[in-house]
């Protein structure tokens, strides 16, 4: 999985992405003990042979606990936005009656997602499954319930994301199922999908 990671340095260099050094074995040890997750392969090489930096990057090494966790929390925050502000709300049947308070959508919301895998931040807005989703995971762009791939893979998010401004340009075939999100996705992010 190297090669991910130099390959995915060469394509931030080029795009002008401020760059530090990886992350050590010991941080990554660290990050798992404060928030309960691995990297998955892909992910992990990257930051194991750079950590970007800049408006729209996690900084897994320097960051607040508390907005790394706003961060990893920003997925269940938009699909709780939506069950209490869309017209009809977004609540899936299998989630049972729509609760009456939002503080019981939002337990709800974060019980129910929370048997999904979990998604980490690369970038902004977009997301890649932790491990053990394995090499070749796809990225997600989630912006609430919408929810798109963005890259079938790390490097093709990467180009597809730099230089910014250019939006997707490429998606090749999925060739990593992620349970429950790729169903979500392949849905046109359905509700009765869930």
């Amino acid at each position: 999985m190297e090669h991910i990671g130099r390959e995915a340095v060469v394509l931030l260099d080029d795009a002008g992405v401020e760059l530090d050094r990886g992350l050590t074995d010991a941080e990554f040890s660290s990050l798992h003990d404060r928030f309960g997750f691995h990297f998955n392969p892909d992910h992990r090489s990257l930051l194991a042979t750079a950590l970007p930096l800049g408006e729209g990057w996690p900084d897994w090494r320097n960051g607040d606990d508390l907005e790394l966790v706003k961060r990893l929390d920003r997925v269940a925050d938009g699909f709780t936005w939506d069950a209490l502000h869309q017209t009809p709300p977004f609540w899936p049947a299998s989630w049972g009656e729509l609760p009456s308070t939002p503080e019981q959508v939002a337990a709800t919301v974060r019980r129910e997602l929370g048997a999904w895998p979990r998604l980490v931040p690369i970038y902004g807005h977009r997301f890649t499954p932790a491990a053990p989703s394995p090499s070749g995971s796809p990225v997600f762009s989630v912006w609430q319930t919408d929810v798109i791939y963005y890259g079938a893979n790390l490097l093709e998010y990467l180009t597809n994301e730099f230089p910014l401004g250019q939006g997707r340009k490429n998606l090749s075939p999925i060739t990593v199922s992620v349970p429950f999100w790729s169903r979500f996705v392949e849905s046109a992010n359905s509700a009765e999908s869930i």
